[in-house]
């Protein structure tokens, strides 16, 4: 049972529902008690996801170019992806940063926990910062998913801001992360 802002009002959730499921979601209704009123939520349902700023041995930002069906067009991210069940985000960071990129992180550090979207998704999203370096092709093992076509480019802190500025780079995630690096206000 849930007490909100509003004195008296107590909501409770009655049960909730998998209607959807799609290949990286799940789209549950929730029914919720109100009091004593019926009322029905959808929620988008994630496993969790993870993102990483990766900074290179030369002190540059590591960024991905890619299509986001969402958003219908190229978009320019900081790594990112979904956790495996069970999966700690530790392990998915590392793995995500390896299978996008093709670097691996020499030293990393969590710096937030939040939620995306909470009006609507549960996806809840590790942020970390890590110092990497190129794998050697002979040791890869991890390469992107067949359907990815990820541009790898780096900039310094500088560029990254003045992409931020000029609204080309529109992702939130990663406005988040190269402000607050840039800020100093996260780092190794």
């Amino acid at each position: 049972m849930v007490k909100t802002w509003t004195e008296g009002v107590i909501l409770k959730k009655v049960r909730s529902e998998q209607v959807y499921d799609a290949k990286v979601f799940k789209v549950s209704k929730v029914t919720l008690d109100r009091n004593g009123e019926e009322v029905i939520h959808s929620v988008i349902n994630s496993p969790g996801t993870i993102c990483v700023l990766p900074i290179t041995q030369n002190g540059k930002i590591l960024l991905e170019k890619q299509y986001r069906t969402p958003a219908d067009r190229l978009l320019i991210e900081i790594p990112a992806g979904k956790m495996e069940k069970g999966e700690a985000p530790e392990v998915t960071m590392l793995r995500e940063l390896e299978e996008e990129t093709g670097f691996k992180a020499i030293r990393y550090k969590k710096c937030y926990e939040a939620f995306t979207s909470c009006g609507c998704l549960d996806e809840y999203l590790h942020y970390f910062v890590a110092k990497v370096e190129k794998i050697q092709e002979k040791d890869r093992k991890l390469f992107p998913d067949t359907h990815e076509d990820i541009e790898l480019f780096e900039v310094t802190v500088e560029e990254a801001l003045k992409l931020v500025e000029n609204w080309e780079i529109v992702d939130a995630k990663t406005i988040m992360m190269i402000n607050a690096y840039s800020a100093r206000q996260i780092g190794l």
